[in-house]
């Protein structure tokens, strides 16, 4: 007897992949690094669980509090029954637990387009899509909020198609329970609430009076379901249920200010333009879905505009045009005033019913024009049709599934064709990429690897990434304080694009698409030393930088112009005179040389941390080296800043710049480097480029 694949039903091959997947993620799971946010998520769920067990004073109070734990507190629970201990295998399991119930949302979402379109094949598309976007995939590890909440928020969905299908109030009460365990993890599960409650009010209005009243007990058992959840999920609710209230607008407002790198220009949340989301969703979203998203949701509206009626009575078109509703309503809801930050993470959740609407794109484009249809196609034309379709579909699952196997296990830097990602570094000019910090812990086990006999003292590094590592790893890692002359050796940087010269002193960089977006800096390469801490190379450099002649100009730091540098330098100098920020504001000879968004301005702005920039500090001097932009300079500026007041500086310096000069003294440099007279003479950017 043989089993043919016509007659297995959905479920069986859904779970099958789940199950690749999951065993693929067993294997791989321990190669993500943590993110800061998952400490934090944590920290809030035993806050939570002491304040359940009645300690009134554990929930913070910031805005933290307001975080719901219907996900870390099981994770939190699971620690404790098998006694985990240890950081990695902490982190391990959490991170896969929180795939697995990625992996749950991807196969109700292959469930729900099974349900919607009758199709087992359709469904498998739906898993896929849903399952195969680079980004959400790493943040399904790492991430114990946006995909957890994008997976909770794809099964409400599934339960409220289910409860309009069925039509019972059990089912309903069952979808109030899966709505208000999304809107514990994040508020905007307030919007699935809010869209089941819009379709029972057109079922309400479209219904005869007889059954009004058990439509009418429906939307009561959903509403009491979803309450009740809301509230039984959140121990800090329980005390005072108006509390749920604050919350919810403190959430929408988020009071950290998050700075976002967006197309080259900084935005804190309150100033993102309008562009900002759909932006980001569409250069991040694999390309072959995104069209198949958009051509679902024209097929949504079309449908809707030509039949309107069509919107009272239960059916595909209603459900699908709510779906629609989740994936757009998010960019009013920010034009309202809500903040995000960080690319879409918040708004990771859309890509459920984004993934929906891909599939049923992808349908139409195979069915092909239901007027054509009608008047009836030949069939080699319609198999044709299919099988292109299915082709492409099934290219671009492969194709994405090879972007996500290439970029392991940083798949969340990933950026679509619609960015320019060959010319190296124009992604990271223009956006964040790791803002999770995540390449931390496989940039200490670079470093390990290089320098297998240290052991590193480390800037700049928060105790979970060393946790993570290896116990053999773990012992050779110390961690410092901010001041690294005095031990540090190496310090990490986020390299949020910023126009500016790179550091010296970069010792190791994790790169994507030719851009760096992580890095490790060793502050004394920047100064001719070693790695390894060595005063003297700083005590050389101070001697060279005293005897090249007297500083461009004096303040509270002298400001030395040598070669392609500007350097900073004060004696005697303490911690306290280098926390303020660095700034120095370029004015270029050419105003052509600047890019076009400061030409307005006619200067180039830079903006630099001491400790993040290879500041070092030894025998009470401190130094500073910051390399100029490639192109002549007629002036510059320099000065100090406190970062809660960037536009009144500390101190602020003026001076010009002597391209005769500076010519002289690069010439002279670059002598002792190559040992002959350089090549090119009369620009800046010639004598640096022979340096290479």
């Amino acid at each position: 007897m043989t089993l043919s694949w016509r007659g297995i039903p959905f479920a069986p091959i859904a779970l099958a992949i789940c199950l690749l997947f999951a065993a693929v993620g067993a294997m791989t799971a321990g190669d993500f690094g943590p993110s800061l946010a998952l400490l934090a998520q944590r920290d809030v769920a035993r806050a939570n669980l002491a304040y359940a067990l009645g300690d009134e004073e554990a929930l913070p109070t910031d805005h933290n509090r307001f975080y719901g734990v219907a996900f870390e507190l099981p994770l939190l629970l699971a620690e404790r029954l098998f006694g985990l201990e240890d950081g990695r295998s902490i982190l391990r399991m959490r991170h896969m637990a929180a795939h697995l119930f990625f992996l749950a949302g991807a196969f109700f979402c292959g469930a729900l387009a099974q349900r919607m379109f009758g199709s087992r094949t359709l469904g498998l598309v739906a898993l896929l899509l849903f399952a195969l976007h680079p980004r959400l995939y790493a943040h399904s590890f790492f991430n114990s909020k946006d995909p957890a909440f994008a997976a909770m928020f794809v099964i409400a969905l599934y339960s409220a198609h289910r409860a309009f299908a069925r039509g019972g109030a059990g089912a309903f009460a069952l979808c109030g329970v899966c709505a208000g365990l999304a809107i514990n993890l994040r508020v905007f599960g307030l919007l699935l609430a809010a869209a089941v409650l819009a379709m029972l009010l057109l079922d309400l209005a479209a219904a005869p009076p007889g059954a009004r009243r058990r439509m009418l007990a429906a939307g009561g058992a959903f509403a009491a379901a979803t309450l009740a959840t809301v509230y039984a999920a959140h121990p800090y609710y329980w005390a005072d249920p108006s509390r749920f209230l604050d919350g919810m607008a403190t959430l929408a407002r988020h009071p950290s200010k998050v700075f976002n790198l967006f197309q080259g220009r900084t935005f804190l949340p309150d100033e993102l333009p309008l562009r900002y989301l759909p932006t980001w969703f569409a250069i991040t979203v694999p390309p072959f879905a995104l069209l198949a998203g958009i051509a679902g949701a024209a097929w949504t509206c079309r449908d809707a505009l030509r039949a309107p009626r069509a919107l009272l009575r239960r059916g595909g078109t209603r459900f699908r045009l709510a779906l629609l509703g989740c994936v757009a309503l998010p960019l009013v809801a920010v034009l309202a005033g809500a903040h995000t930050y960080n690319a879409w993470r918040h708004f990771h959740f859309v890509w459920g019913p984004f993934s929906l609407l891909a599939t049923f794109g992808l349908c139409r484009l195979a069915a092909g024009a239901p007027a054509r249809a009608a008047r009836g196609a030949r069939p080699t034309q319609e198999r044709a049709r299919r099988l292109t379709v299915g082709g492409l579909a099934f290219g671009g699952l492969v194709a994405t599934g090879g972007a996500i196997a290439a970029l392991h296990p940083h798949q969340h830097v990933y950026f679509g064709p619609l960015t320019d990602r060959a010319t190296p570094d124009a992604l990271a000019k223009r956006y964040v990429m790791d803002f999770s910090r995540v390449a931390t812990r496989s940039t200490l086990e670079h470093l390990l690897a290089r320098f297998p006999s240290e052991t590193l003292r480390v800037a700049r590094v928060h105790r979970v990434h060393k946790a993570t590592l290896p116990r053999a790893m773990d012992q050779r890692v110390r961690l410092t304080r901010r001041e690294l002359a005095a031990r540090g050796e190496f310090e990490f940087l986020m390299r949020r694009p910023a126009p500016r010269p790179p550091p010296a002193g970069v010792l190791h960089e994790s790169r994507a698409y030719g851009s760096a977006y992580f890095g490790a800096l060793a502050p004394r390469l920047a100064w001719g030393g070693s790695p390894w801490y060595d005063a003297d190379a700083y005590r050389q450099a101070y001697r060279d930088l005293l005897e090249s002649g007297p500083p461009a100009a004096r303040a509270a730091f002298d400001v030395h112009l040598r070669g392609g540098f500007v350097t900073f330098a004060r004696e005697p100098c303490v911690a306290a005179d280098v926390e303020p920020g660095f700034l120095l504001h370029v004015v270029p000879a050419n105003p052509e040389s600047l890019r076009e968004s400061r030409r307005a301005a006619g200067f180039e702005a830079l903006a630099f941390s001491f400790h993040l920039s290879g500041g070092v500090m030894f025998d009470g001097k401190c130094m500073l080296r910051l390399r100029l932009p490639d192109y002549p300079a007629e002036s510059l500026r320099a000065g100090q800043f406190e970062p809660e007041t960037p536009s009144r500086p500390l101190w602020l310096v003026e001076f010009p710049v002597d391209q005769a000069a500076l010519a002289e003294r690069i010439d002279a440099a670059l002598r002792g480097v190559l040992g002959r007279p350089p090549a090119a003479t009369g620009r800046f950017d010639a004598y640096l480029g022979e340096v290479g």
